[in-house]
């Protein structure tokens, strides 16, 4: 008759074959109820928050990144020049060139207030709120490149005799040039093809 406790392996022996059996397909280890890789995945989804808002706080609190918003009555300045040009003395030809001199000049202006950062709202599309207003410092920097127009009245007050022809009609031609200038040009904005 055989012993069952003849046929067990010694102690030692017993030991090492149970450490080196798989339990499963592999061991895992657990901390707070997570395996390794969880908790791997649980930090890096931790760390990517704190950079992600630590990135969203930086850009937004930049002074770079901030736009100011300005008005501008840029229908006011327009209007202002045509009244201008339409009782100045010029002739047709000198009066569309110093329009078109003035809307480049006009346009180029707004135009560096963007590049400046400012978001550029038409005094018409204003609400409410309190929105600085650039008129007059874009209507000073105009005017810098190009001269005003010169009344007619004031030149025949200093002698000129020079008298306009037709100053009405004159008025309207240069008012339906502004516009076609404006409509082939996208508003005077800067919008149209170029």
């Amino acid at each position: 008759m055989r012993d069952l406790f003849d046929e067990l392996p010694p102690a030692h022996e017993a030991v090492s074959t149970a450490a080196r059996k798989p339990t499963g397909t592999l061991m895992q280890r657990r901390f707070a109820g997570m395996s390794t890789r969880e908790l791997v995945l649980l930090v890096a989804g931790i760390a990517m928050f704190i950079w992600g808002a630590w990135v969203t706080r930086n850009i937004a609190a930049s002074p770079d990144s901030r736009q100011e918003f300005v008005q501008l009555q840029l229908q006011g300045i327009i209007g202002e020049y045509l009244q201008a040009q339409s009782r100045s003395s010029a002739d047709e030809t000198t009066a569309a060139r110093e329009t078109a001199v003035f809307m480049a000049a006009l346009d180029e202006t707004v135009a560096s207030l963007s590049k400046s950062g400012k978001v550029v709202l038409v005094h018409e599309a204003i609400v409410g709120g309190n929105v600085p207003d650039v008129t007059q410092s874009v209507k000073a920097a105009v005017y810098a490149k190009v001269p005003r127009p010169t009344p007619a009245q004031a030149m025949q007050g200093m002698g000129s005799g020079v008298r306009p022809k037709g100053s009405a009609a004159n008025a309207a031609r240069v008012e339906s040039e502004m516009q076609a200038f404006m409509a082939a040009n996208g508003g005077g904005q800067g919008g149209g093809a170029r």
